[in-house]
């Protein structure tokens, strides 16, 4: 099976959008997808601890552990969900770089549970890159007033 690899160009710099994607703080207010909640459970330097909410009621919290933070340039998390259906663990690399206009982002999952199918974490990590950008993105300024 390949490991999924997502992208988007998010019109920030670096720095800022590097922020958003390596604290846990900043991450529960964006990496879900738009029909869920996200709660942080706790979070210490080397990872933390989130419950994802879905409309039903139903929730998978996970655990994930920072591997590797090359700052503004490359995170990597190990994440285990704690439901008994999504067993294992699933590694999701963040890539950023510059582009013209702000920094791409990658995400590539490896180890995706059986559980997940990949069309819909696909979608799902589309929505959660859309709530990043509505984060960390400025509006353009300019023009005449």
């Amino acid at each position: 099976m390949s490991n999924p690899l997502i992208s988007r160009v998010i019109h920030a710099p670096r720095e800022a959008v590097y922020r958003a994607c390596s604290e846990p703080a900043e991450l529960v207010r964006w990496r879900f997808p738009l029909d869920m909640t996200a709660r942080l459970l706790s979070a210490a330097h080397s990872g933390y601890r989130m419950t994802l909410g879905y409309q039903d009621g139903r929730a998978d919290t996970f655990a994930a552990s920072f591997v590797q933070r090359v700052p503004n340039e490359r995170i990597v998390e190990r994440v285990r969900f704690e439901a008994a259906n999504r067993p294992g663990e699933m590694t999701v690399t963040t890539a950023l770089r510059d582009v013209e206009g702000g920094t791409e982002v990658r995400l590539q999952f490896e180890g995706l549970p059986a559980s997940i199918r990949p069309e819909d974490n696909e979608e799902g990590t589309r929505q959660a890159l859309t709530r990043l950008a509505e984060l960390v993105e400025t509006p353009p300024t300019g023009g005449d007033s």
